[in-house]
């Protein structure tokens, strides 16, 4: 039965239609072609198929479509309602679906989701994307991992970038003035230098003072560590070395020190002179680790990524931590946005919608002074592709990827995007209104230079008192010179008379060495517990001979050393 029906299908099919008669053929004035006049005169019944071409640009004719968008996304897509409930879709989404329309000739439905989220969730535009509801989603959706598998994209519109819209700071983030001209990187390795070139130097010279005789002279460390120190001050120095190699070492360390001046000196002046103003956040980083408080848009992508991808880790557990939160913002609701981000709150979101935000406050303000509170941030945290979204096995793409590339490739998308924007940027970073005057923050390290000065100077001092009241330090200096000829005659009458206790300059041993050594004489004052009077015993620097002196003033033993220089003692 089945086959019987088949072949009669096909015979009816084929069959010439009744209603050709000669009426139907045209006139004899009206010219037709060769073509299609051989179709004419022809008794046998013709089928012409479409083809792709034909097909495409009629399957969609006389169809209603549903379009899903979101609602307050100015100027991208918005939607209004005419009194009798219908919903209308405005913006640059739905410019380029008229343009869609009156190519195909379809019409359609506007749907609203009832939660404006890119997550998979009940109600989201994604959501109704899985499950058929609508045919597409008209709104500029950005390409986000994790849903290839469930939708399809469209073309590439455009992209977007995310910033952070702030309270703009009264100091520049840039620090020290001081410290500016170079990056942390080579102020360390500046340092590094300062304390390894003193030893290396010292090494170098050991060595060849080692290897080649002891015809050479070696510098002790505290001495070309203060050298190294000096050169970088340009201090000069009255270090004369004797030989070639640690001529050498010297004058490379002037030649490095005398280019890393000049070049710290040139960009210290253009970052004085320049009005140069950086703001404290430049990574999203920084907004985790400062602890500052924000807000994105809920359903953006800032959401999407924080929650369901790791390229916005930091804001995850900022989140966490109560610094962040997701909100409906709507750009018509200026005073509710600016209580936020007056109280020194963050705003995360595309560039695009915020240079619009930036507009409306700034129109918003008549008074002069209080412009451009606001600013954005330079460098973009986020940057993402935004298209058209459809159900995964759609067959709109391929009709609609055409003339949406079009519109790409002619920068009509870029123009729809920035012609309601002025050409000037709003409330740039660098205002430019007066010239760039030295705050009392560009002295900062000028202050913790001397306070850290005074402090080690005061630690060095009280290391000082406490080395005069127990005598460590002189005892442990003539103990290690023993090759010293003049301190012979000292360390020989500190083992008669024992340690001393007390040093003029414990510090400074040397000076109390060599003093001790071009004295006139010595004299040693020795108490008797028989007497009250006390004997002194004066020894010649050179150690020539004694004389006793009588002295029944002196409460207690003292070494007393004359010479040309001013009377010094040593108690005992």
């Amino acid at each position: 039965m089945a086959l019987t029906n088949t072949l009669l299908l096909a015979l009816c099919a084929n069959w010439p239609p009744p209603n050709i008669t000669e009426t139907t053929l045209p006139p004899p004035w009206k010219w037709i072609s060769e073509h299609k006049a051989k179709y004419i005169n022809s008794r046998e019944y013709q089928c012409d198929l479409k083809n792709n071409f034909q097909i495409q640009y009629e399957i969609l004719r006389g169809k209603r479509l549903k379009i899903a968008t979101f609602p307050n996304s100015k100027p991208l897509s918005w939607v209004t309602k005419e009194i009798n409930g219908t919903l209308i879709g405005h913006g640059i989404a739905f410019e380029i679906v008229e343009t869609l329309r009156q190519r195909y000739g379809f019409t359609y439905d506007v749907v609203i989701p009832t939660r404006e989220t890119l997550l998979n969730e009940n109600g989201s535009i994604i959501y109704m994307l899985v499950n058929g509801e609508v045919d597409m989603a008209a709104a500029f959706i950005p390409v986000l991992p994790g849903l290839d598998d469930i939708v399809k994209w469209g073309i590439e519109l455009t992209q977007f970038q995310y910033v952070v819209l702030m309270k703009r700071p009264k100091e520049s983030a840039t620090g020290s003035g001081l410290l500016a001209p170079f990056e942390i990187e080579v102020w360390l390795l500046i340092l590094m230098s300062l304390i390894a070139v003193g030893p290396i130097i010292y090494g170098i010279m050991m060595l060849r003072h080692k290897l080649c005789g002891h015809d050479s002279g070696v510098y002790p460390i505290p001495t070309c560590i203060w050298f190294v120190y000096g050169a970088l001050m340009k201090q000069g120095s009255s270090l004369n070395p004797d030989t070639d190699s640690a001529r050498l070492i010297f004058a490379t360390w002037w030649i490095f020190i005398m280019i890393l001046t000049s070049f710290y000196t040139a960009n210290l002046t253009a970052f004085l002179t320049l009005s140069k103003f950086t703001l404290p956040i430049k990574r999203i980083e920084d907004i985790a680790s400062n602890e500052y408080r924000w807000i994105s848009s809920e359903g953006s992508a800032v959401e999407y990524i924080v929650k369901m991808d790791n390229d916005l880790k930091p804001l995850r557990q900022s989140m966490f931590e109560g610094n962040g939160q997701f909100m409906v913002i709507n750009i018509d609701e200026i005073d509710t946005i600016l209580n936020y981000i007056s109280s020194g709150t963050l705003l995360l979101h595309d560039k695009n919608w915020l240079n619009f935000l930036m507009l409306h406050i700034e129109r918003s303000i008549t008074d002069d002074k209080e412009r451009c509170r606001y600013v954005l941030t330079t460098d973009p945290y986020l940057t993402r592709s935004m298209s058209f979204v459809y159900p995964k096995h759609s067959i709109l793409p391929p009709l609609f990827n055409p003339i949406m590339l079009s519109y790409m490739e002619s920068g009509i998308v870029r123009h729809l995007q920035t012609k309601d924007l002025p050409e000037a940027v709003i409330c740039p970073l660098n205002l430019g209104s007066k010239e760039r005057q030295l705050r009392n923050s560009d002295l900062y390290t000028t202050y913790a230079v001397v306070v850290c000065g005074f402090s080690m100077a005061a630690a060095v001092f009280t290391l000082e008192l406490l080395s005069r009241r127990t005598g460590w330090f002189a005892s442990a200096d003539l103990a290690r010179r023993s090759h010293d000829p003049h301190g012979g005659m000292v360390r020989c009458e500190i083992a008669v008379f024992g340690k001393p206790s007390k040093t003029i300059y414990p510090f400074s041993h040397r000076d109390n060495v060599m003093n001790a050594a071009s004295a006139t004489h010595f004299v040693f004052h020795k108490s008797s517990s028989s007497s009250s009077s006390s004997s002194a015993f004066v020894v010649n620097a050179r150690g020539m001979g004694t004389t006793n002196v009588s002295d029944s003033s002196s409460p207690s033993p003292f070494l007393w050393l004359k010479g040309k220089s001013s009377l010094r003692r040593f108690q005992y």
